[in-house]
């Protein structure tokens, strides 16, 4: 009897546990999950470590994060970040690197009333608010698409050219771009 009682808790914890790996995702699998559900017209997404739950805790934290830095600052912008439209050259993440016309046009367009925009050669597709300590050289990025969780930046500055690196403060410590500033948005070649 003792046997049969061992043998039957053997074999329940064998049928949950085959269950349960049905429900595990590879990396790939949940890039593209994520992929439908926010889209890729973003050069920065990074979110494929994060679960739903816990991307609502991380944006209604950075939420709280903007509004203060924003109200401790009177709302106030810098003219060297938004003026004109940052054009990707090349993003780097963990070992990956994408650079130029690969890039396909993608773009992010701060503006004066600390929101941006971005999108794909002249086509917007997708918007959010952003915070730019220049003391600091930190940014802080909150998509207006509630599937996307926030992102925070380091970032070097040399007139024309933008390089930001991602800060552990939302895991995006495995990637940077590098930026260039233009009058309009890329054009098709």
């Amino acid at each position: 009897m003792k046997i049969q009682s061992i043998l039957f808790v053997f074999i329940i914890i064998s049928v949950v546990s085959c269950k349960m790996d049905n429900k595990v995702t590879t990396p790939s699998a949940k890039a593209e999950m994520m992929s439908e559900k926010v889209g890729d017209a973003y050069a920065m997404l990074n979110q494929e470590d994060f679960k739903e739950g816990e991307i609502k805790a991380e944006r209604a934290a950075a939420l709280e994060a903007l509004n203060f830095r924003m109200k401790e600052s009177g709302n106030k912008s810098y003219t060297i970040m938004d003026k004109d439209i940052w054009v990707y050259d090349g993003v780097v993440k963990n070992s990956d690197m994408v650079t130029g016309d690969s890039l396909g046009g993608r773009w992010i367009d701060f503006k004066e009333d600390l929101t941006y925009e971005y999108g794909r050669f002249d086509q917007k597709e997708g918007t959010g608010k952003y915070f730019y300590d220049m003391e600091k050289a930190f940014l802080l990025l909150i998509d207006d698409n509630e599937g996307m969780k926030p992102q925070e930046f380091e970032v070097k500055m040399n007139n024309d050219m933008l390089v930001i690196v991602g800060h552990y403060t939302y895991k995006d410590n495995n990637m940077q771009a590098k930026l260039l500033r233009q009058a309009s948005y890329p054009v098709k070649k």
